[in-house]
């Protein structure tokens, strides 16, 4: 009896730990391409490059669909303004 209630309570609380440790990170805000300096870029690289690892930690921890879902659309959302911003800013840095 007791190694049954030590196994339920050490269940629960593990299950809660983990379930705590799944934390969403916040996308970070991108500069203004057409304005933007080297520094600013490269920050901007620095932080999409955190918030796709952080993103990553958060998709093997979610066990709800709809929260993976929304993180794996937010990701690809993010994914392509960085990208976006990236060929403007070079496309910019070559005109000039």
């Amino acid at each position: 009896m007791i190694k049954a209630t030590a196994f339920v309570l050490s269940t629960v609380l593990f299950s809660g730990l983990t379930h705590a440790a799944c934390v969403k990170p916040e996308a970070p805000v991108l500069p203004d391409a057409s304005t933007a300096v080297t520094a600013q870029m490269v920050k901007a690289k620095n932080d999409v490059q955190a918030y796709m690892t952080g993103a990553n930690a958060y998709l093997e921890c979610v066990s709800n669909d709809k929260k993976h879902n929304r993180m794996v659309k937010s990701m690809k959302k993010i994914g392509k303004q960085f990208n976006v911003a990236v060929r403007s800013y070079k496309e910019r840095m070559a005109n000039s």
